[in-house]
C-alpha cells in the first residue's frame, strides 16, 4: 500500500499551513484584535482585566492599586460629577480588547465611576464581549432613561449598578464604557 502524497498536494498544505494564520491575523477581526493585544504588550502596554459584573462600589483606591500593580496609576483630587478624586492610567488593552486609557473616580476613597477609552475599530467586538459577560442589555431601567437623550445607550445592570456603552459611534464621539454605581445614577 502506498500512501505517499504527489509532491502538489504536499507543496498545498504546505502553502496552507503557512498562509491560513497569517490570512487569520491580519484579515479577520479576530485575529487583528489578538495581533494588537500581543503587539501592545510587547510595547510595554499596560493590561486590565476588570470584571464589570462584580464590580462595586466598596473598593478604595488602596485596594484597587494593590490589586494591579503593574499599572502606572496617575491620582489627583479633582472634583467632578463622578466624585473628588480621579485615578487615570495609560493602558494597552481592557479585556482583551485594545485601549487607550481607563479613568476610576472616587468619591471620598470609594470607587464611584470608571471610564474606558477603547480604540474604536472594536466598538463592535466590546459589544459583542458585554453581551456573552452581561447578557442582553436592559430595555427599560428608568435610571437610564434620563442619560439617553442624545441617541441609543446600551446599557447593562448589575448587581451594584450600570455598565454604559452607545449603541453605535458616530465620528466625533469618543469611544469610551462606563461603569457607574447605583448611587450616581440620576433619579
Amino acid at each position: 500500500m502506498n500512501l505517499k502524497l504527489p509532491s502538489f498536494y504536499k507543496r498545498i498544505l504546505a502553502f496552507f499551513v503557512v498562509i491560513g494564520p497569517i490570512f487569520w491575523l491580519v484579515f479577520t477581526e479576530d485575529g487583528q484584535r489578538r495581533t494588537d493585544s500581543v503587539m501592545l504588550a510587547l510595547w510595554g502596554e499596560d493590561e486590565i482585566s476588570l470584571n464589570l459584573k462584580v464590580l462595586d462600589n466598596r473598593i478604595t483606591e488602596n485596594e484597587l492599586k494593590q490589586v494591579f500593580t503593574d499599572v502606572a496609576w496617575s491620582c489627583q483630587d479633582e472634583a467632578s460629577s463622578f466624585g473628588n478624586r480621579l485615578c487615570a492610567s495609560r493602558i494597552g488593552t481592557f479585556n482583551a480588547i485594545p485601549a487607550h486609557y481607563i479613568s476610576v473616580f472616587f468619591h471620598d476613597q470609594w470607587i464611584n465611576g470608571v471610564k474606558v477609552g477603547y480604540r474604536r475599530i472594536y466598538h463592535e467586538q466590546l459589544k459583542q464581549q458585554l453581551w456573552q459577560q452581561l447578557g442582553a442589555p436592559a430595555t427599560e431601567n428608568e435610571q437610564v432613561q434620563a442619560i439617553r437623550g442624545m441617541g441609543s445607550v446600551l446599557h447593562w445592570t448589575t448587581d451594584t449598578g450600570n455598565v454604559i456603552l452607545k449603541e453605535a459611534l458616530s465620528e466625533k464621539e469618543e469611544p469610551a464604557l462606563l461603569w457607574l454605581p447605583f448611587s450616581v445614577m440620576p433619579q
